[in-house]
């Protein structure tokens, strides 16, 4: 009963926080810009003559992002089985707006042109190798590929369109309503404007680039129907499917510790008995550093891989628990050869590897500086024999 009410105060509030978003961006963006400049003096505002319309402009735009937000926290209402009445939902906190505004951000990296270089560079390049290793186009549905932490699932929509049989893995809420939302109520491309530039204040070579919106998704999701026409014996209707929770709680092997991210319930161990080597590859991007224990992350891909099932990984080493305040969550911040190291030790056999691979996450193309990751790529073998 207590999880049952914990998962209604996580899932309400985060549906609050995209509905009430645009309070939230009117405080953060509006407030502070209209207090500095009414405190200037009259002869220092007059050398900004624009700076007025500026704070108007992004007053239309946060009240575009209102449209969008507020459109999907009630239709996702509705599709989780919750009441459309805000008043009943649970506060959010900043944190919790704040991850509206990276969803933003991550909508325009996976389903607007504005990504399409990172998504050149990270996803297609996984697509790519999927579709060297398994070159029969008609045989690609009997492949059971993996996504955990698919985020807002291109990746998924992309490996199924390739003919893949392919599940999605989420933690996060904010990116599970998300991805609902535009897999499952944008009916066409660039069905919404977004401005999800609003907070990149800094590298701005014109204010336009941070007034710009962002149309998505940029292709349908719909498109798939399209192919099940075209290609009537690939059933892409039943290829794509998505899972809610923690990686290690869904996939991983039995007897892990219990945690906030690993439980010990009788479903919990039913599900991930399911698993077991169910998987012919498991799909990481940009993932692995999400993890407090890399090595509950490398045992769970191990279990719930085949023998002699692959592991495609992209991605940097930025711990996401670093600097974390919770002791409990930090501490086995690996190396990158010390990584390689675990994972050869575990079983996987390295068959291909890239390293130093240059990519921005969420990036804005149009700006003065940009957050460049050198990732590590890499194609590993299950070894058969497993322990």
């Amino acid at each position: 009963m207590s999880e049952d009410i914990e998962e209604y105060r996580a899932l309400t509030s985060t549906l609050l926080a995209f509905y009430h978003y645009h309070q939230w961006e009117y405080d953060q963006l509006i407030v502070p810009r209209t207090n500095k400049y009414n405190l200037l003096p009259v002869a220092s505002q007059e050398l900004l003559p624009w700076f007025p319309k500026y704070i108007e402009d992004l007053k239309a735009c946060i009240t575009m992002n209102q449209e969008f937000t507020q459109a999907l926290a009630l239709i996702i209402s509705q599709d989780w089985g919750v009441t459309s009445n805000v008043h009943e939902w649970l506060p959010a906190g900043d944190g919790e707006y704040e991850k509206v505004s990276s969803t933003l951000l991550q909508l325009a990296r996976e389903w607007s042109s504005e990504g399409e270089e990172e998504r050149r560079i990270s996803y297609q390049k996984i697509v790519d190798e999927l579709i060297t290793l398994y070159p029969d186009e008609l045989s690609r549905q009997k492949i059971k590929v993996l996504v955990p932490g698919c985020g807002l699932g291109r990746l998924v929509l992309d490996l199924v369109k390739s003919g893949f049989w392919c599940q999605g893995n989420e933690f996060s809420y904010h990116m599970l309503l998300a991805s609902n939302f535009v897999l499952n109520h944008c009916k066409y491309a660039h069905n919404y404007s977004i401005f999800p530039y609003l907070h990149k204040a800094s590298h701005l070579v014109k204010r336009l680039n941070q007034l710009r919106p962002v149309t998505i998704p940029d292709v349908s999701p719909t498109e798939i129907h399209d192919l099940m026409m075209a290609k009537p014996s690939i059933p892409y209707d039943d290829l794509m499917s998505m899972t809610a929770g923690s990686f290690i709680d869904l996939y991983g092997p039995p007897g892990l510790e219990v945690s906030p991210v690993y439980s010990d319930d009788q479903a919990a161990n039913d599900f991930r008995t399911s698993n077991f080597a169910n998987y012919d590859v498991v799909v990481t991007s940009f993932f692995l550093d999400t993890a407090s224990n890399v090595i509950e992350y490398l045992k769970a891909i191990k279990y719930c891989l085949k023998d002699d099932g692959k592991w495609i990984n992209f991605g940097p080493l930025l711990w996401h628990f670093q600097e974390t305040s919770e002791d409990r969550m930090k501490g086995l911040e690996l190396s990158r050869d010390d990584l390689i190291e675990l994972a050869k030790t575990m079983g996987f056999v390295f068959k291909k590897r890239e390293e130093g691979v240059e990519s921005t996450y969420s990036g804005d193309r149009k700006a003065m500086g940009a957050y460049v990751f050198k990732c590590e790529y890499w194609v590993v073998r299950l070894d058969a024999k497993r322990d």
